[in-house]
């Protein structure tokens, strides 16, 4: 197997399926429904408020003090196991 061989395989190929996949995305709707009007500053916020959580589980405490032993699986430790020295 020669080096063009190689680099074709090994290199062509993929960039190939890249720029396919990548050609497909601008074919087509962007969006499957209507696109609301983009919100501008100064404008009055008619929506509800939104909450953005990085994780959907509930915890079982309702505060983010006190260290307590738990085990390493617990729901417990999501949102409050990182500890360091400011």
């Amino acid at each position: 197997m020669s080096i063009l061989e190689t680099v074709l395989i090994f290199v062509g190929l993929p960039a190939l399926i890249t720029a396919f996949f990548a050609a497909t995305s601008y074919v087509g709707k962007k969006t499957s429904g209507a696109v609301p009007p983009p919100f501008r500053l100064g404008e009055e916020w008619t929506h509800a408020p939104v909450l953005w959580s990085a994780v959907d589980e509930v915890t079982t405490h309702g505060h983010h003090g006190g260290h307590h032993a738990a085990p390493a699986d617990s729901a417990d430790l999501i949102g409050g196991s990182a500890s360091g020295k400011w």
